[in-house]
């Protein structure tokens, strides 16, 4: 496995190795968990919205790549839950059916709840600058006071 920095033929020591996987578990272990509110409030900011528009929007938002069969396994459990509802509409011009999602007022009370929990690492990372841009904002805005570095409870 090659360096990320500097010259790409340059070996990782054990510890780089380590510390690179510990890192991309925890990434990966992340995007699963995000994957609900960030789906969620693309949904609600978009409703009624298709599942291509939503996979489009995902990665337009988070830069992840999402699988297919994950984002219909994610959407099917918050469909099963009773946070999304489907209806079937008439693709235009072909007439093909497809399913619109929807954020039902449960959906909307879940949301509610984890954007009120959701917190950001006090004082930002050292050495990183922010990498929010205007083309992508955050897919949640964290509460007021969670805003101001104030853990909540």
């Amino acid at each position: 496995m090659a360096s990320q920095h500097g010259d790409a033929t340059e070996p990782l020591t054990e510890s780089e190795e380590w510390l690179s996987h510990k890192v991309d578990s925890w990434v990966e272990t992340y995007k699963k968990s995000m994957l609900t509110p960030v789906t969620l409030t693309i949904v609600a900011e978009h409703q009624p919205i298709g599942v291509a528009a939503i996979a489009e929007k995902v990665t337009a938002a988070t830069g992840w790549h999402v699988t297919e069969r994950g984002l219909y396994r994610t959407l099917k459990r918050l469909q099963d839950s009773g946070l999304l509802a489907s209806a079937d509409t008439s693709a235009p011009r072909t007439g093909a059916k497809r399913k619109d999602l929807s954020l039902t007022p449960l959906g909307t009370r879940y949301l509610a709840g984890i954007a009120e929990n959701l917190v950001d690492l006090p004082g930002g990372v050292p050495g990183k600058e922010c990498t929010t841009s205007p083309a992508a904002p955050s897919p949640i805005e964290p509460a007021p006071h969670q805003q101001q570095g104030i853990p909540a409870h």
